[in-house]
């Protein structure tokens, strides 16, 4: 069995309703098959509307049996129109897990314009069938979660034991003329994590469950560099309020293995976080993509037992989303 707990979906009513709202930032292009890509402006790709049985028939092909849907794009922009925007965009989530509820699942997207309503959201979208966790940014319409501003929403998910799934987006600001995807996406992760880390994040709350995408960026590979804060007698204090160093949290983290097809990688997570903590992820949202296969390819390829490729592929999920 394989979950697939990093998979997105962009569906139609959701994106025109973002359209009405900030009629600048997303155009649409019609195709002989009326499936009505959405791009935004300046970019080269345009991707295809979420399509339930088109991804069906991709996951059967790929023998993926369950999808955890989102559209972490939702946190680009947080502003008076978040209620309204997340609400569509939860709803038509669940209409596919009510649609095949054996195969799609859900993460709940937050309207963090303020913690009043976003609490009021997410209580109403984790009580539909098939929503197992909430979704967020690795920054939230320019601001980082690891602020005081968000511990209400930390609270509230320790206190529901609700998963939460961190998934990068572009950085305040970005400017650069590489596509912030290659690089900015990875390094997203790894600053606001750091941020988390640093903050006291699982000293206040032990027992959060946190995944991270793409492996954690490059937490693996730096997770003793971002002790220098902790270790530097010179450092600012806000390094200080840690008992112990932040590295000492990270294998309480849970990373995916989207888009990280490369074995000294995987290996350096391994060691990080124990096979334990790690879940199966494709990062699938584009037809014609070969995300899911080649996840497949290299994780088979990796020479690790059958009982640990079965934790990643499905057990570590089970257990950490309550699917079980």
């Amino acid at each position: 069995m394989k979950i697939d707990v990093h998979c997105h979906a962009w569906p139609q009513e959701y994106l025109q309703a973002f359209k009405e709202c900030y009629s600048d930032a997303i155009e649409f292009r019609e195709d002989p098959q009326g499936k009505l890509p959405f791009g935004f402006p300046g970019a080269r790709l345009f991707l295809p509307v979420w399509d339930h049985d088109q991804r069906l028939l991709e996951m059967d092909k790929a023998r993926v049996d369950v999808g955890v849907l989102s559209a972490p794009t939702a946190y680009d922009r947080v502003d008076e129109h978040s209620p309204r925007l997340c609400r569509i965009l939860n709803d038509a989530l669940a209409e596919s897990c009510k649609r095949n509820p054996d195969r799609f699942k859900a993460y709940a997207h937050i309207p963090f314009s303020s913690m009043e309503v976003a609490l009021g959201e997410l209580s109403r979208a984790i009580a539909e069938p098939g929503f197992v966790g909430v979704v967020i940014g690795s920054n939230i319409g320019g601001r980082y979660p690891h602020t005081p501003d968000f511990l209400p929403f930390w609270e509230e998910v320790n206190r529901r034991r609700i998963p939460v799934f961190m998934h990068p987006n572009d950085p305040p600001n970005y400017q650069d003329d590489e596509m912030p995807q290659l690089l900015a996406y990875p390094f997203e992760t790894t600053l606001s994590a750091t941020k988390l880390l640093y903050s006291g994040l699982y000293e206040r709350f032990p027992d959060i469950i946190l995944i991270l995408s793409h492996l954690g960026g490059a937490l693996p590979y730096l997770a003793r560099r971002i002790d220098m804060g902790f270790e530097l007698p010179s450092s600012s204090p806000k390094y200080k309020q840690l008992p112990r160093p932040p590295s000492d949290y990270l294998n309480k983290l849970y990373l995916d293995t989207a888009i990280a097809r490369h074995r000294p990688a995987f290996e350096c997570a391994k060691e990080l976080v124990g096979i334990d903590h790690i879940v199966y992820g494709t990062d699938q949202f584009f037809p014609g993509t070969r995300f899911m296969d080649l996840t497949n390819e290299f994780l088979e390829g990796l020479g690790v037992s059958p009982v640990d490729r079965e934790k990643i592929y499905s057990k570590n999920a089970e257990r950490i989303l309550n699917l079980s």
